[in-house]
């Protein structure tokens, strides 16, 4: 590993020590969260009120952290997930999620349905999304278990979990189970509506600690009351050690650290012909990570390598995310086609 390499320190970056881990073990990346059944509606033409439009219906998984979980199984990466759907539909999601590579930790409910998304496509980029949150209001932070942290090199989290309900005192101790394991943590807001509805100050508060974030523009703006992308990462840099900010068909924004130990560096989009961006931030994420991490091993801590080294990593971890998310828009749905990777024996 190098050395700081002059780089400041960075903040919510674990320290490099990993209890109990092994440098032979693989990385291993445990998300928790939302899982959905979308209902993905593709209208022929305008919607027409009081009457019939003839539409595309397609019913299939989702939920954002599910999501990210399904693309970072599908590129190769140990990952398991934590969730809640209605009892009868927990065995469907558990499978599912195995086709994509991805070791489920599911509680079934026995009252709260599973949770559902309506989400209405129009042209190439509008999407409107009307929301049940289902069993995931019921999805907590003490359901990732100090035995699945033991094994954890990273947690990744959403903001769809951290506004459903459960106390948010909840995860600042979930950030601190992690971070006494050694791993390292990383957020995605999920809505520029949860943080104009809670508060940006709300938000941060409850997030403290956390190592990456993985805002949108519009969460980005809605976080820090600035407009450009550059007057954004200044500002975001100031509370995570990394920030993954994506800008739609302009790539992506990777920072981190400020003044003269800032570190900025654009990827540019990849061109994709769009048939549904549903799903295309977890995707971006899941390639972000599956990048981070690629060829380590569970005892390297790459937000704590040289400047140089760390340059290229998140390099390789932006360019990683933007071909993963424009891959996700390729296709209808919010999920990878699905297969089981081989996984090395661990």
């Amino acid at each position: 590993m190098a050395d700081s390499g002059g780089v400041a320190a960075r903040p919510g970056v674990a320290d490099a020590a990993r209890p109990g881990h092994a440098a032979h073990l693989h990385v291993r990346v445990v998300i928790v969260g939302d899982v959905f059944d979308d209902i993905i509606v593709t209208p022929s033409a305008g919607i027409r009120s009081d009457t019939d439009t003839l539409a595309s219906i397609e019913r299939r998984a989702g939920g954002s952290a599910a999501n990210t979980a399904a693309w970072l199984g599908s590129l190769g990466t140990l990952v398991d997930f934590v969730g809640r759907t209605n009892i009868a539909d927990t065995a469907r999601h558990e499978n599912l999620l195995r086709d994509a590579g991805v070791t489920p930790h599911l509680a079934g409910e026995l009252t709260l349905p599973t949770g559902t998304i309506v989400v209405i496509v129009e042209g190439d980029d509008t999407r409107t999304m009307l929301t049940e949150k289902g069993a995931n209001v019921d999805t907590s932070p003490s359901d990732v278990t100090d035995a699945l942290l033991t094994v954890a090199t990273h947690l990744h989290f959403t903001g769809y979990t951290l506004f459903s309900g459960q106390p948010v005192e909840g995860f600042a101790d979930l950030i601190r189970r992690a971070k006494a394991h050694g791993v390292t943590v990383s957020v995605d807001p999920g809505s520029s509506g949860f943080i104009v509805d809670h508060g940006p100050a709300a938000f941060l508060e409850a997030v403290a600690g956390t190592d990456i974030l993985f805002p949108n523009l519009d969460e980005g703006r809605a976080l820090t009351g600035l407009v450009e992308p550059t007057a954004i990462m200044d500002a975001l840099t100031g509370h995570f050690a990394v920030v993954a900010l994506t800008l739609g068909r302009r790539g992506a924004l990777i920072g981190t650290g400020s003044g003269s130990h800032s570190l900025r560096i654009p990827v540019t989009c990849v061109p994709a012909e769009p048939r549904d961006t549903t799903g295309a931030g977890d995707a971006f994420d899941a390639g972000f990570l599956s990048g981070l991490f690629a060829g380590l091993t569970a005892a390297d801590r790459p937000l704590s390598f040289g400047a140089s080294e760390l340059s290229e990593r998140l390099q390789r971890a932006g360019e990683t995310g933007v071909a993963t998310a424009s891959r996700a828009i390729g296709i209808v749905g919010a999920r990878p086609p699905g297969f089981a990777p081989h996984h090395p024996a661990h």
